[in-house]
């Protein structure tokens, strides 16, 4: 067994238990020590029965000294009444609507259990706990031989869930299995890289991120993966650099002429930062390989116009601009205010989405605007997903030249 070990191979997982795994998209071994905890139930404070109190949680190991089941017929509900004794006391416990713990538990039977206490008058009792069982009586939390526990006793993951999988059942697989394969799981993570930044080796990091000895280990296990995730986007993004360092692409020279009027007549002043911004993109796109730029900022940073002073200065070297948007609303939006931007300098300025289709701010239909763009009389078109869509008639990147395409990027 490995981690591409098909969920179908392993033990004790049932057809019912996979078709519920693979709806959450578990499909293997692999992908089971990966569906991470959301969250921890601390059940580690483990205490004699007599130093018990209202509120919790508290964690009590002890014997059954008795267990019964009663139907209440005015609520509708079964409640499993037992109590649990330890060398100091004993405890009354209730679940509500769990029959089956009848057969659960026997007389004599040495249980770890972990909840809160609920006070009803002068009674005290401890209401729904969890529950295991284990090998020998209260003395664990003193001097005696510790039991590895699971679901009381420590610090208990809890797991995005699905109707009929619960975190009791995925910690029941997930401990045998990842007790067994941690070791054989290999280490993406160069060594200098985790010494570097100090990060816990992965075969210790699942094992605390599943199973943690203490909260500060869970933290630091997630933060090892949070790393690794971003580590291993930043080489796949690196690697299309390089790739993209490779290509070709027709070089747009800078039109310095037609972006100094543009900004002298605007009718505000650049800030420093939409200043810089313009400036590398227009020296990027001097270049003869594609550009491939994310522009990030607040809504009214400026990232519009900086856009706009881009789409000028590749529209005026014979080269056509698709300017992308998300919505209809801001497509219409910003072909408005290119219109208006632009009026001096004598471009064709096409609108296309799922609704309309504009040339200069006047009605034209689909087919003729696409035929414009196809030969190449339309400067900049401004639009929707419809940019990219297939139509009949021709698409927008049948250009004459060359493509700007402007995306943006909102930090709300």
């Amino acid at each position: 067994m490995n981690l591409s070990t098909p969920v179908e191979e392993i033990p004790r997982i049932g057809p019912q238990y996979q078709k519920r795994l693979k709806k959450m998209g578990i499909k293997t071994v692999g992908n089971l020590f990966f569906h991470f905890p959301h969250r921890y139930e601390d059940f580690s404070n483990i205490i004699p029965i007599s130093e018990a109190e209202t509120g919790g949680p508290f964690c009590f190991q002890g014997k059954i000294l008795e267990i019964k089941n009663i139907r209440t017929w005015k609520r509708r509900m079964t409640l499993t009444q037992a109590v649990i004794g330890d060398s100091s006391g004993a405890l009354k416990v209730i679940w509500f609507n769990q029959p089956y713990l009848i057969n659960t538990f026997k007389k004599g039977d040495s249980v770890c259990l972990a909840g809160k206490i609920t006070s009803k008058g002068s009674a005290r009792y401890l209401s729904n706990p969890s529950y295991e069982k284990i090998l020998s009586p209260a003395t664990f939390f003193k001097n005696g031989e510790e039991q590895e526990l699971t679901h009381t006793g420590r610090l208990i993951p809890v797991y995005p869930e699905t109707e009929g999988l619960s975190s009791k059942w995925l910690r029941f697989i997930v401990k045998p299995l990842l007790a067994k394969l941690k070791n054989e799981i290999s280490d993406p993570l160069p060594e200098k890289i985790r010494e570097r930044h100090k990060l816990l080796p992965i075969q210790k990091a699942i094992w605390q991120i599943h199973f943690p000895d203490s909260l500060k280990l869970a933290k630091t296990a997630r933060e090892r993966f949070a790393f690794e995730e971003i580590f291993t986007i930043s080489l796949l993004v690196l690697r299309e650099r390089m790739k993209l360092a490779k290509e070709k692409a027709m070089a747009v020279p800078l039109k310095l002429n037609f972006v100094k009027e543009f900004t002298d007549n605007l009718p505000f002043k650049l800030t420093n930062d939409q200043k810089k911004s313009a400036w590398q993109i227009l020296k990027d796109l001097e270049k003869p390989r594609p550009m491939n730029r994310l522009l990030e900022g607040d809504v009214g940073s400026g990232k519009t116009i900086v856009a706009a002073i881009a789409a000028l200065n590749t529209a005026k070297t014979d080269c056509q601009v698709a300017f992308m948007v998300p919505t209809e609303i801001l497509a219409k939006q910003h072909s408005n205010t290119l219109n208006e931007l632009f009026e001096k300098f004598n471009l064709n300025i096409g609108l296309i989405t799922g609704k309309e289709s504009q040339l200069n701010s006047e009605k034209i239909s689909r087919k003729e605007l696409l035929e414009k763009v196809k030969n190449g009389e339309i400067d900049i078109l401004i639009g929707t997903h419809a940019l990219i869509q297939n139509h009949k008639s021709s698409t927008p990147s049948s250009v004459k030249k060359g493509v700007l395409e402007i995306k943006f990027k909102n930090l709300d």
